[in-house]
């Protein structure tokens, strides 16, 4: 009897670009040895074209024995901050519109410019609105904005949001 040692796919995120994925198997014996794809076969989801999880199924034969499901995930295409305007104690933040496989935006803006502390958050829910105005801020302190999209898709029946990268930040001073 021969032994499977792991199976994985070679790539489990991809970026959303209209065209179907299909992610090579690669699956080791317990000797560490690569077993050849005529021992196993590969069963994909359908679909795997829009933002989403999805799964591949492995099943061996000749002599190994088993049946995995992997998952792979694709995620929205990211976009880019445009520009920041200070205003009085706020500040605007323009992007480009990325409506393809996008359910809406996240701004994120924090004080410190590696975001590691006083970040929050303003989620945009409508994929075709390209600006956020951030209101009740401190005057003359310096703040860093980006944004990144995400799309609202079904998980095992639940509803789960999956996020791009996010863009590079801007800075910019209140008034």
């Amino acid at each position: 009897m021969k032994k499977v040692g792991s199976v994985a796919l070679k790539t489990t995120v991809y970026t959303y670009n209209g065209k179907v994925k299909k992610p090579a198997v690669v699956a080791k014996n317990d000797k560490k040895k690569v077993i050849p794809a005529s021992d196993y076969t590969v069963k994909y989801a359908a679909g795997r074209k829009n933002v989403g999880k999805y799964s591949v199924t492995i099943t061996f034969k000749n002599g190994y024995k088993g049946k995995y499901t992997k998952t792979f995930t694709i995620l929205p295409k990211g976009t880019k901050m445009s520009s920041v305007k200070a205003a009085k104690k706020a500040f605007t933040a323009k992007w480009a519109k990325q409506s393809a496989q996008t359910t809406g935006y996240q701004v994120q803006y924090s004080t410190n410019k590696n975001f590691k502390k006083s970040v929050k958050i303003a989620t945009i829910s409508k994929n075709k609105t390209v600006s956020k105005t951030v209101k009740k801020l401190s005057a003359k302190r310096t703040y860093y904005v980006r944004v990144r999209t995400y799309k609202t898709v079904k998980v095992n029946g639940k509803s789960a949001k999956l996020y791009s990268g996010w863009s590079s930040a801007k800075s910019v001073k209140t008034k």
